[in-house]
């Protein structure tokens, strides 16, 4: 794979202007189709598919749940009068009214006269919708003389005060109250029992305190427009506050949640950021000595983010805009690829050779991370999948732009010093030696065994939201005052249309009431009692049908006409009052409660396509709430709404994937790092460093008390992918060594350490935010980051020392779970291995790139070194010249225990995978990369081609006995002057014996 990068380097190296045209091409229409792309802001689509979450989906969509802009106007002294809060009021509706009408839709919480009228005239015209069954009970008790001359009296007496010309067509038109006992079932939508009207605002019974409810014009989403509506309001109120010295107004709703989140996380990244970005920018320009390093550095990563969202726009319709925007955080990621190859391009600026050590590890590291990303597919949440599908595209482009472009446009300084960085020095320690700090780890890792996990979930998303105090006290005060002090439960009733939603709602009402009568809610806010579905409309008509015969009517009329004479009434006077108890009503749809006014119905019903919604409050005991909502867990059309309820059932499930996303990521991973190593053992010793990083960094949490939360086990994602990519990079450095003999640990952890450094910059920097969220998401990154490098410096080097590279010094093979299988010697010494060496041969390149090389080689080559081998005598010395990766000196070498063998090798990277075969260092092997320090031998062999022919009869003429020809076109003629004669010559082998 790394010729194919190398290719497309020198191909582009040579045609730059080519190759800025095809960059710009592709960034233009990858740009023009990403540009397409729309975004959903859709906070819903966190939330894990299924039936029921499918239908709370719909149900959160056209349910408005969102607090409002609650204004409390309040009396500071006990001596200051209501009048003076009626005045103040006032003041303040018509100025918002006047000065505000962009931002502000309607003002609640005051009731203009002609609602009161209308109100009133809309329930007595329609009266049998708001009567139930109890109230047809009172009904017919008004109907006995002494009752009806009771309220006449009163009635009568009413007519006679000043205001007699307010209440007379109310008396004229009910003389009995019958309207009263409709109208007292609108008393069940105000916003609690400590409330009343006066002079039309709402006011708390203590005459101290008017509420107002301000519905904006505005979205959340829109928080520069609501920043500058709160900053109005404020001018508004706070100007009023002076000219009113007894009174003062002071509001909450979500939106100043929303508000003071929003300026909270600027302010905090302003902070936070600003100074990690200086801190980042002196590093990387210090370290690598080019200004624009750190642009060069986002390049990759741009592209590649870009590349994501036009895959996107062309597969999908829409996507989430939450899951671009934890994409975005999570591409830091990208920046490792970049980091390690400028690194070693710092320190290695053989283009060739710096494609070769670092395709594979690139390549490695960003398929695994992308396939663990990709793993979020599998999670019932729209907004995860569409995460995963981004940041899995990202990942893996971001590493091929950085193999193409960082060798191109970064050119490192043309000296270099080594240790010239406080960096280098701290890369340059083998950390797997400082044995106190291996055991630390381990302990470390023993002790988090017990604690992993106990790491608890918080499904609470309150509790990553910013809450200013003074807000929250403002919010428990004006709930105390509507008497909500303990726990309010939102109640949904929902249905295709509105119809059905009314008659859940109608369902959900009778039940409430009894809840309430059996002292299980405080209370309850609900349209039940007022507006009703059709059937049930009916159904109420039709009592009042049946309820008013005939013979009731007329028995009525006649007691009203003779008790009224007695009060000087005529007897038509009361003809409206008759000609209702025989009017044949009919049933009323929404758009005419609607027209009623100062009912406020669209805080209850929403529509949208497909559903409808009605929404209850109920308020109750905060230790009530878990009994009162398990009663409508499995009832169908109707849903309890606690939001922490809410976040536990669907968030809590959310983690029960995640724990299935951790088993499927580390299966897609593993497979992954088995195709790329093609080799168990290295897998597995891959990937046990992110179980132990996993197990600690879980273990260090419980310990520090720190919860996980839906956030920051996302940004565990991340995190999982850095210490992924930590791992295969260790990996590689170990098995560079190990194959070359050539140490490049110092560049590996330098470019892990600048990625360190560049994430508790930018991540770990937030652990100075005041917002609990950034909070979160820094410490957890700070443990995992730190973690991971750590283990990887110190666990996995050391698993690699201890196994490989301290048993090939030591002249034996790696370690591999083969031997395990050798018992008693039973494959080592079976005779075939005696004959060919197979076993002990292939073992010394185990975990070696050439492995699969060697292999081939050995199957064509092991019957020549058998030939070979019956025309050579233990303790004779041996020249060998290609030694096909050092296989022919290894056989010899087991062959002949005593001989002494020199192998030269004329390509480098041959000569070092030959040389750091572990038999090398316990046997008389020795090899040469220049012919030149080849030793004369008794015996010479000769393998393939040789071009310096001088050179090599130089060789063989000083003291050469031998002379094996393999595979060989080197001439021999000579030979035979020189009184050698041929002893064999079959399968491409000529032997040359010299004689006395």
């Amino acid at each position: 794979m790394h010729k194919a990068f190398l290719n497309i380097h020198n191909f582009l190296k040579n045609r730059k202007i080519l190759g800025f045209s095809i960059l710009f091409i592709y960034i233009f229409i990858t740009s023009l189709i990403a540009w397409n792309i729309e975004l959903k802001e859709d906070i819903t689509k966190l939330i894990p598919s299924g039936e029921k979450q499918n239908v709370l989906k719909k149900v959160l969509r056209v349910t408005d749940l969102s607090d409002k802009l609650i204004i409390s106007i309040s009396a500071e002294t006990d001596a200051t009068s209501p009048d003076t809060l009626v005045a103040y009021a006032n003041r303040l509706t018509k100025r918002i009214e006047s000065e505000l009408p962009e931002y502000v839709s309607e003002i609640k919480g005051k009731v203009p006269e002609k609602d009161i009228r209308q109100v009133y005239n809309f329930v007595h015209d329609n009266l049998p919708v708001f009567l139930q069954e109890q109230d047809y009970e009172k009904i017919s008790n008004r109907l006995y003389p002494d009752s009806i001359r009771r309220r006449l009296d009163s009635g009568y007496r009413q007519l006679m005060s000043p205001t007699g010309f307010v209440t007379k067509d109310y008396f004229l038109a009910d003389p009995l109250g019958f309207t009263n006992l409709g109208l007292s079932k609108l008393q069940e939508l105000q916003v609690g029992d400590n409330f009343g009207i006066y002079k039309n605002y709402l006011i708390t019974k203590d005459r101290k305190n008017i509420i107002l409810f301000l519905d904006s014009a505005l979205p959340s989403s829109e928080t520069n427009r609501n920043q500058d509506f709160i900053i109005a309001l404020e001018e508004i109120t706070g100007s009023l506050n002076s000219e009113y010295k007894e009174v003062e107004a002071s509001y909450f709703g979500g939106m100043l949640y929303s508000l003071a989140n929003a300026n909270r996380i600027k302010k905090d990244i302003r902070l936070t950021i600003g100074i990690a970005v200086v801190l980042l920018l002196i590093l990387l320009i210090s370290f690598y000595r080019k200004i624009y390093v750190p642009v060069l550095l986002f390049i990759p990563g741009i592209l590649a983010g870009i590349s994501a969202i036009a895959v996107l726009s062309i597969t999908k319709s829409n996507v989430s805009s939450i899951s671009l925007g934890i994409g975005a955080i999570l591409l830091g990621i990208t920046l490792d690829y970049a980091l390690h190859i400028l690194t070693h391009f710092r320190n290695n600026r053989d283009i060739t050779r710096l494609y070769r050590e670092i395709t594979r590890p690139i390549l490695t590291s960003s398929t695994t991370t992308a396939v663990a990303f990709l793993c979020l597919i599998f999670l019932q949440s729209e907004a995860l999948n569409d995460l995963g599908i981004f940041a899995s595209i990202s990942v893996l482009l971001s590493s091929v732009f950085a193999l193409i472009l960082i060798p191109l446009f970064y050119k490192p300084e043309v000296e270099t010093n080594k240790n010239r960085t406080f960096l280098d020095k701290i890369a340059s320690v083998d950390y797997s030696r400082i044995r106190p700090l291996v055991i630390t780890v381990i302990l470390l890792f023993v002790i988090s065994l017990f604690f992993f996990n106990r790491v608890e979930f918080n499904n609470d998303l309150s509790k990553l939201n910013y809450e200013p105090p003074g807000l929250r006290e403002t919010e428990n005060r004006v709930e105390a005052l509507a008497g909500r002090a303990g726990k309010t439960i939102y109640m949904v009733a929902y249905g295709n249309s509105i119809d059905e939603a009314l008659q859940e709602n109608n369902r959900l009402y009778q039940r409430l009431q009894e809840f309430e009568n059996e002292g299980r809610i405080q209370s309850f806010s609900s349209i039940g009692g007022v507006v009703l579905s059709t059937s049930t409309q009916n159904d109420r008509i039709g009592n009042w049908d049946s309820f008013w015969t005939p013979e009731r009517t007329d028995s009525l009329k006649q007691n009203i006409t003779t008790i009224s004479a007695e009060y000087g009434f005529r007897a038509e006077t009361f003809d409206r009052f008759y000609d209702q108890l025989k009017e044949d009503f009919s049933n009323i749809d929404l758009a005419d409660y609607k027209n009623a006014g100062g009912l406020y119905l669209n805080d209850f019903i929403s529509e949208g396509e497909n559903i409808a919604t009605v929404t209850s409050t109920v308020s109750l005991e905060e230790d009530k709430s878990a009994e009162f909502i398990s009663n409508f867990e499995d009832e169908e059309g109707i849903f309890a709404l606690d939001r922490r309820a809410m976040n536990q059932n669907f968030l809590g499930s959310l983690k029960e994937d995640f724990n299935m996303l951790i088993m499927i990521s580390v299966i897609a991973v593993f497979v992954i790092l088995l195709i790329s190593y093609r080799n168990l053992e290295i897998s597995l010793f891959t990937l046990l460093p992110i179980a132990i990083t996993w197990i600690c960094a879980l273990g260090l949490m419980a310990m520090l008390d720190i919860e996980f939360n839906i956030l920051n086990i996302i940004i565990s994602t991340f995190i999982f992918g850095l210490g992924l990519d930590y791992s295969i990079f260790i990996t590689n450095s170990c098995l560079n060594e190990y194959e070359t003999g050539r140490s490049d640990l110092k560049t590996y952890q330098t470019s892990i350490l600048i990625s360190v450094i560049t994430t508790l910059l930018g991540m770990g920097a937030l652990i100075f935010a005041q917002h609990p969220a950034l909070r979160s998401v820094s410490v957890v990154s700070i443990i995992g980051v730190v973690t991971a490098v750590i283990v990887s410096f110190v666990i996995q080097r050391a698993i690699f020392r201890k196994l490989i590279l301290k048993r090939a010094k030591e002249g034996k093979p790696p370690f591999h779970f083969g031997q395990l299988a050798d018992f008693g010697g039973r494959l080592s010494q079976s005779e075939s291995e005696k004959l060919y060496r197979k076993r002990a041969i292939l073992s010394n390149y185990r975990y070696k790139s050439v492995f699969p090389k060697v292999k081939q080689k050995f199957r064509n080559i092991r019957e020549k070194n058998l030939r070979i081998s019956r025309y050579i005598e233990d303790g004779e010395s041996i020249s060998i010249v290609n030694s096909d990766y050092g296989v022919i000196p290894l056989f010899l070498s087991y062959k002949f225990e005593n001989a002494r063998i020199h192998a030269y090798e004329n390509k480098e990277y041959r000569f070092r995978v030959s040389s750091s075969i572990p038999r090398s260092n316990s046997a008389e092997i020795f090899f040469y990369s220049s012919i030149i320090e080849l030793p004369a031998s008794k015996v010479f062999i000769i393998n393939g081609s040789f071009q310096e022919t001088d050179v090599l009869v130089d060789l063989i003429k000083r003291e050469a006995e031998k002379v094996i020809f393999i595979d060989s076109d080197f001439p021999n003629r000579w030979l035979l002057d020189m009184n050698f004669e041929i002893v064999y010559r079959q399968n491409n082998i000529l032997v040359f014996r010299k004689t006395d």
